[in-house]
């Protein structure tokens, strides 16, 4: 059995790591509205949504709760907005995206945590990464073993019909 892939059109790509720039350097979140093909995921459009983390839980002793640098909420009503969309345009949503400000586009701990409650074991976790407001690499994982871990999947960038 092949392994499953995400298919990014150049449009979709191009407006995820526009939007990961834009926020630069809070982190971007976002939803990918597409279609599935078995295991495989054709991402048509990229539906960026406001980052609406406020604070909501204090990670740690020396964590700034209120930090956008390393954490997003994506509320469920802007779920819910996307999942309008992609449904009148015939989509669904394949994934969310994410950006990591001068990190690398692997997932943190705190993405496996907030991973849990939000799509399934074809949904794509997309991360852009942005080196000094810049796009760098792109990657996209899914979530495995009951949640325990995130596995890679490759992400193609080609023109989808």
């Amino acid at each position: 059995m092949k392994p499953p892939t995400l298919t990014l059109s150049p449009a979709t790509a191009t407006a995820i790591a526009a939007h990961a720039e834009a926020t630069y350097p809070d982190e971007c979140v976002g939803l990918l509205l597409g279609r599935l093909e078995g295991a495989d995921k054709l991402a048509l459009e990229a539906f960026p949504v406001e980052n609406r983390w406020s604070g909501q839980v204090q990670l740690g002793a020396n964590d700034d709760p209120t930090s956008r640098r390393d954490r997003f909420y994506l509320d469920p009503r802007d779920y819910l907005r996307a999942d309008r969309a992609a449904t009148a345009r015939g989509l669904e949503i394949v994934g969310c995206y994410h950006s990591h400000p001068d990190a690398p586009a692997t997932p943190s701990e705190r993405d496996r945590v907030g991973a849990q409650a939000i799509g399934g074991f074809t949904f794509a976790f997309v991360i852009q990464a942005v080196r000094q407001g810049r796009a760098a690499e792109v990657t996209s994982w899914l979530l495995v073993d009951a949640g325990a871990r995130f596995e890679a999947e490759e992400v193609i960038i080609a023109g989808i019909q």
